[in-house]
């Protein structure tokens, strides 16, 4: 059985698995992970640091690198999670780290573990940014942990 410890994650979201999803093999297809996490990330940010609108051409962030280690396929659509928490903040850049999970009959499953580096980013400008100091301030108000 591939179970984590979870006691570090705050935040969490079901994923929600499309039909489309799927490949001939009747399970998820790898490259679907890359939107389930994506989808953990933007809501994070704008849960978590933000709660308003901004302009992401000039105070947005870019994917840097991302790893996943697939543990278990997802071979259905209920009971799939993702947990994101960031795991460090940097100048210009910070860490999500992420556990992909199917949680059914009281059993907590790990299907996936990702990291991934975020850089801060003017897009208009086309260059790296300094991370805003109160989105530090908000992550490590909600993370309840010095980054």
């Amino acid at each position: 059985m591939n179970t984590i410890d979870l006691s570090k994650y705050k935040f969490k979201l079901p994923i929600e698995i499309r039909f489309a999803d799927f490949d001939l093999l009747a399970h998820v297809n790898n490259a679907a992970y890359l939107t389930y996490l994506e989808e953990a990330r933007i809501k994070y940010f704008g849960e978590v640091i933000t709660r308003s609108e901004m302009d992401w051409r000039q105070e947005g962030m870019i994917l840097a690198r991302m790893e996943i280690d697939f543990r278990k396929p997802i071979t259905g659509y209920k009971n799939y999670f993702v947990y994101i928490r960031c795991s460090r903040l940097g100048n210009k850049s910070f860490d999500f780290n992420y556990v992909m999970t199917k949680e059914e009959n009281n059993s907590i499953e790990s299907v996936a573990e990702a990291k991934s580096v975020m850089v801060c980013y003017d897009y208009e400008k086309n260059q790296t940014v300094e991370m805003r100091e109160d989105w530090k301030e908000k992550v490590r108000a909600f993370e309840g942990v010095e980054l």
